[in-house]
């Protein structure tokens, strides 16, 4: 998971304080599709979602301000909750507001 984990750290920072890993980053191909990587982006942070769920059950991810959620991440919130092989508690809170 060396390039999981590289991929999670660029958006999630802190990461690398917790994961006892190294996360350089592994050689991919230059000639990637965006479509690719969104693959692997997905698949990256599904395994993550399911690993701090089987850590910490029930996991509850409160989202706020949704009405300016764009279409990935509306996609990747819709993965999260068909994933059929996370077996463990998730709880996701979405608020929006209505007006805006």
């Amino acid at each position: 998971l060396k390039s999981e984990v590289y991929l999670l750290s660029q958006i999630i920072p802190d990461l690398k304080k917790v994961i006892n890993q190294d996360t350089e980053h592994a050689k991919t191909s230059d000639d990637t599709t965006s479509d690719a990587r969104q693959a692997q982006f997905n698949y990256a942070f599904r395994v993550f979602v399911r690993t701090m769920s089987s850590h910490f059950s029930p996991l509850v991810l409160c989202l706020d301000d949704l009405q300016w959620a764009d279409v990935s991440s509306l996609d990747i919130i819709e993965l999260l909750l068909a994933d059929v092989q996370n077996k463990c508690s998730l709880m996701i809170i979405g608020c929006y507001r209505s007006n805006e």
